[in-house]
């Protein structure tokens, strides 16, 4: 990788680190419009006190996350723990993917009898990411043993528990985090007293989670007390979709526009911190840099897409690599742990969702004697196709904003019909930039505890 490019790269984690932060008979939920919290519960008694959540603007929301002084007070000391399995998969790791091993997964443990929550994660998250951790701490409080597992979107989700490591397919990606799940189960045996089983995820972990809950129902392993979707996609494909418009619309020069665009932005942000001050990258210098006027509309919206973005490069490679697809990287090229991957990086980059699913998933589920329609991958992600389900299972409960950039309006009225009181829907928050926000959190260890 050339100098220029690896400029480029480290300036595009660090602004994406930052996007991270935010981009974090059953029991009822309050159906809500508003700001007012849910209905009952040990945390939410003074709720009417908390000042409302600030960011109107969506995508503002979503890179912005929730100020400190309106997060959740969580505890610091959780009993974390990161426990490995052995691969679920006989598979060979690529020399240039061997970062992502073990497959781990991450454990909040009770010391005492407990039911044990699993967390799924969103797009591209290991176990460890900053969600997982907020979610399991949330938990915790509440009397819950988290085990979060990573997303099989993530790296060490394809090399290690994958049977068909090209993620996408919602059927096989969710019989896979099923399998873990039981092998978490089996690998706690002794260790943690289990009273039951709950469930959440977030983004595409939430809609993973509603097809689990589904495939639990037919299979009966575990049973869940209570199954809790945060800001879930409803199709996944429309979602994806609406990040690739969302970075061409604002990055129309694509890759090639990102050394100018990250230079100005992160010139600009330290620009607004002073002169000569070390910089420190996390939410309160971006929450500074909104308050001075630093970043325009066009800047948030390519941040939030240079996030999906990354998240899809990232998985695109590995799934090339594993599976020899000869679309990123030429099947004749045996890449080395130390090989330069600039110019992968780049067709990684390059790659829309659409020519994800054209150029790889597609063409995977076609080949080695299989047959599978993109209509049928795509019907397959589409939480429409259970829509008895979700509306039947009184177990299941959606959190979400009326205003997340992966959903459009119709998605969101079909979560409220389809959920009826067991949907908490906020007029404002973006994706996911509102859960650590109190109410937030309240309302969750709420559900949880009912």
């Amino acid at each position: 990788m050339s100098a220029s490019h690896r400029h480029v790269m480290a300036g595009l984690l660090l602004l994406l680190a930052l996007a991270g932060c935010a981009t974090q008979g059953g029991p009822s939920v309050a159906n809500s419009d508003t700001d007012a919290s849910s209905s009952a519960g040990h945390a939410t008694a003074g709720d009417h006190q908390v000042k409302p959540y600030p960011f109107k603007n969506a995508l503002t929301a979503t890179v912005l996350g929730t100020p400190d002084g309106l997060k959740a007070q969580l505890p610091k000391k959780a009993n974390f723990s990161i426990r490995t399995l052995k691969p679920l998969v006989d598979r060979k790791t690529p020399p240039t993917l061997r970062y992502a091993r073990p497959l781990q997964y991450l454990l909040a443990a009770q010391d005492h009898p407990a039911p044990l929550a699993f967390v799924i994660a969103g797009t591209g998250d290991s176990a460890l990411s900053s969600k997982c951790v907020l979610l399991s701490r949330a938990l915790y409080q509440v009397g819950y043993s988290v085990a979060c597992l990573p997303s099989p979107t993530s790296v060490t989700f394809m090399l290690g528990a994958a049977k068909y490591p090209v993620p996408g397919r919602m059927k096989t990606d969710v019989a896979d985090l099923y399998r873990m799940m039981q092998a978490v189960r089996d690998d706690l045996s002794g260790d943690v007293d289990i009273t039951g089983y709950s469930l959440t995820g977030w983004s595409l972990g939430a809609t993973q989670a509603a097809f689990l809950a589904k495939l639990d129902q037919q299979r009966g392993v575990f049973g869940f007390q209570h199954v809790l979707l945060l800001n879930p996609a409803v199709n996944v494909w429309d979602s994806v979709d609406r990040m690739d418009v969302l970075l061409k619309r604002n990055l129309p020069g694509g890759f090639d526009a990102l050394p100018n665009f990250l230079a100005e932005v992160l010139g600009n942000i330290q620009q607004s911190e002073g002169q000569g001050q070390p910089l420190r990258f996390n939410e309160d210098v971006l929450y500074r840099a909104y308050e001075n006027g630093t970043f325009d509309k066009k800047d948030i919206g390519a941040i939030v897409g240079l996030a999906f973005r990354l998240s899809l490069a990232n998985m695109a490679f590995a799934a090339d690599v594993i599976t020899h697809s000869d679309v990123i990287v030429p099947e004749n090229v045996k890449l080395g742990p130390y090989d330069s991957l600039g110019v992968y990086f780049r067709r990684s980059f390059r790659m829309s969702f659409s020519d994800y699913i054209n150029q790889l998933l597609v063409p995977y589920w076609n080949r080695d004697g299989r047959h599978v329609s993109k209509s049928e991958l795509i019907s397959e992600a589409d939480m429409h196709t259970i829509a008895p389900f979700l509306a039947s299972d009184k177990h299941m409960a959606v959190f979400t904003n009326a205003d997340d950039p992966i959903l459009d309006a119709d998605e969101v009225g079909f979560l409220r019909r389809t959920f009826g009181n067991r949907a908490r829907i906020r007029p404002h928050g973006g994706h996911l930039g509102n859960l650590s926000y109190k109410k937030t959190i309240h309302a969750l260890q709420d559900y949880f505890t009912q």
